[in-house]
């Protein structure tokens, strides 16, 4: 009887499986399979969370009260009515455009020239990497003492070199203080940059550079119509990347300055956190860091249809 019962059970098995492989077999249900991992990891630890923070935007939540009531657009009013979240609103946008552009530009020089044949090439490379890789608030640390009004070696060398007699208090005025936190922005993105359209270069086949050269087109013509065109691609995923960890970072902000003096250079990202996590109003800050989100989703959507379109072409 045991012997009857150990192989009916190990036909039922085998029964079993041969369903499950038989389902797997079709291209549909596999793909389903396959995907599924994904799908998982979006809807437990990016959508909950989403749907969480969607809610905050409609509620009155706070840290003392997180079960809150529905209060509706409330939160967004009083946001567009706050002067601070306008200067962020506005500060974000400078912050990321000028870093941006900056770094497109930066890093297409640093990339052609660490192109270059020279001596030293690797250790060259491997330096301008350094502050894509040590950890940001080393870095904020070190430049904010570069800054310091009173010990900045950056004004001391100024006024050494007699380019203003007295230096500037870098971190305590508003417009020198966006100025000093997007170039600590642009000293820690720009080796990203660089690699990428380091990487991006080197793809290019050199026959068709050499020909363009004989035919006559300098290096702005040859970038211009050769070059971007064949990379664009990366260009694209690149730009689409940076863009959105730009527009949603805080770290060198409230690193440097906290958004002072006196909430001036505030991000979005910074002056959400502060209102959000350290003030305590869960809902004003959940809809100042879900302000931005519809022109992001629009923006990727538009970059990845224009790639998109690039690669049928």
């Amino acid at each position: 009887m045991v012997a009857e019962f150990a192989r009916s059970r190990s036909l039922g098995l085998g029964g079993t499986g041969a369903r499950i492989g038989h389902l797997l077999d079709g291209e549909r249900i596999f793909g389903y399979v396959l995907v599924a991992p994904a799908v998982a990891y979006i809807l437990l630890l990016v959508g909950y969370p989403f749907a969480i923070a969607v809610w905050f935007t409609v509620s009155n939540a706070t840290t003392a009260r997180p079960i809150a009531e529905f209060t509706g657009l409330t939160n967004l009013l009083a946001v567009l009515d706050d002067d601070i979240f306008r200067r962020a609103l506005a500060n974000t946008f400078i912050f990321t455009i000028t870093s941006q552009a900056l770094q497109m530009v930066l890093g297409t020089i640093l990339a052609f020239l660490l192109l270059q044949n020279f001596r030293g090439r690797r250790i060259a490379r491997a330096l301008i990497m350094i502050p894509f890789t040590i950890p940001i608030a080393i870095g904020a640390m070190a430049w904010t003492w570069m800054l310091n009004p009173t010990y900045s070696v950056i004004n001391w060398m100024g006024v050494h070199a007699g380019l203003f007699t007295e230096g500037p208090n870098w971190l305590g005025e508003e417009y020198p203080a966006m100025i000093s936190i997007i170039i600590v922005n642009v000293w820690r993105n720009l080796p990203f940059s660089a690699v990428v359209l380091t990487a991006g270069i080197s793809a290019v086949p050199q026959e068709i550079l050499e020909a363009a050269h004989l035919d006559g087109a300098n290096w702005w013509v040859r970038w211009r119509k050769v070059i971007v065109p064949i990379i664009a691609p990366i260009l694209y995923i690149a730009l689409l990347f940076s863009l959105v960890f730009t527009f949603t970072d805080m770290t060198v902000v409230w690193l440097m300055t906290r958004g002072n003096p006196v909430g001036e250079t505030h991000v979005i990202a910074s002056y959400a956190f502060q209102t959000g996590v350290v003030a305590g109003s869960l809902g004003r800050g959940a809809t100042m860091s879900l302000f931005l989100f519809p022109v992001l989703l629009v923006g990727a959507i538009l970059l990845l249809r224009n790639l998109k379109a690039r690669t049928i072409d």
